[in-house]
């Protein structure tokens, strides 16, 4: 199980953790389960989404023409950025390739005959139970979930809390996968989801000991796959680029990429400048981390503790991959 890049597949500690988590809660899910894969961005999560797609494909025997055991799709939003209940019903009808509905909004929408009835929010979720139950669909994937709890509207995110609980009515299981908003937008305060919700996260790495070491062994595989300045450039900024990015293995991967394909179109090698030069704004920075606090603030508050994850970090003030650890390396002199 492998986080995948541009130039190879990079394995690291809490992608891992959490797709297994997930895969295991998945299949031991009983009646009526709903199952939020949570964290922070660009960590994985909708790789983990495709991947557990596949997954289901692969292993999933369908016996009987005509049923669907599984459906996924990802969410966008309006131009207010909020979801619908009708937008999420027609979401689901086309996954589950309702004749009625599966053709709305495609470029050849207009070669098929479309009833004008039937576009309303009552028909739309009458259609949908039928269509579940027709098609013997026992589990939904959703990518980019965190859209049904974008709104400050308590009325608004109610109603889609509820139209979305009926896909795991009965013998259907539902799967959430989404960023931070997720646990601190009102999914955690939703009386339709009380009871029933099981939540693994894929954190971001911090500042301690053991987290240290496995983003140090993060590094170590990156250096291979750029072109440095010098073998040691990312371990000798390893604390700075923790902070930068936020504990973000696809933010630090981002970054890294684009410092090396400036430093390529100019047949250069990436240094500590064009390193630097490539880090995420002050601003982008603190929104990530806000949304990293707050996030993990409430997965505290609704476990008593951290979600299902990696074993919890013990605090040290030792470097792993530091030579000189009481050297602070964000003070370095300006260099390679």
């Amino acid at each position: 199980m492998k986080a995948h890049g541009r130039y190879g597949v990079i394995t690291h500690r809490n992608f891992v953790s959490a797709e297994t988590t997930l895969r295991n809660y998945l299949a031991c899910s009983d009646e009526s389960d709903i199952i939020a894969l949570v964290g922070c961005t660009r960590a994985g999560k909708s790789l983990i989404f495709g991947r557990l797609v596949e997954h289901l494909r692969a292993s999933t025997r369908v016996t009987k023409e005509g049923t669907i055991p599984h459906i996924h799709f990802s969410f966008a939003t309006s131009n207010d950025g909020r979801v619908s209940p009708k937008y999420l019903a027609l979401k689901l009808l086309k996954a589950l390739e309702h004749p009625k509905y599966v053709h709305v909004g495609e470029l050849d929408e207009a070669r098929h005959y479309i009833p004008a009835t039937g576009r309303d929010e009552s028909s739309m979720r009458v259609a949908l139970d039928a269509a579940m139950q027709g098609r013997e669909t026992t589990i939904t994937i959703i990518d980019e979930a965190h859209h049904l709890t974008h709104t400050a509207n308590e009325r608004v995110r109610a109603n889609v809390l509820q139209s979305i609980k009926c896909v795991s009515d009965g013998n259907r299981t539902l799967v959430l996968v989404g960023g931070y908003e997720l646990a601190y937008r009102g999914l955690f305060d939703s009386a339709h989801f009380a009871g029933r919700l099981s939540v693994v996260e894929l954190p971001p790495y911090e500042n301690t000991s053991s987290d240290l070491t496995e983003w140090a062994t993060i590094l170590k595989r990156l250096t291979n796959l750029y072109p440095l300045s010098s073998k040691q450039l990312l371990l000798d900024q390893a604390v700075w680029l923790l902070e930068a990015t936020n504990g973000s293995f696809g933010l630090l991967r981002k970054m890294i990429r684009r410092a090396s394909d400036e430093a390529t179109a100019h047949g250069r090698v990436v240094t500590r400048q064009i390193l630097k030069a490539h880090a995420p704004s002050k601003l982008e920075n603190a929104i990530v981390r806000s949304d990293n606090e707050r996030g993990r603030e409430a997965l505290d508050r609704f476990t008593g503790g951290r979600a299902v994850g990696p074993p919890a970090p013990r605090s040290s003030t030792f470097k792993p991959f530091q030579r000189k650890p009481t050297r602070s390396l964000s003070d370095d002199q300006e260099g390679t």
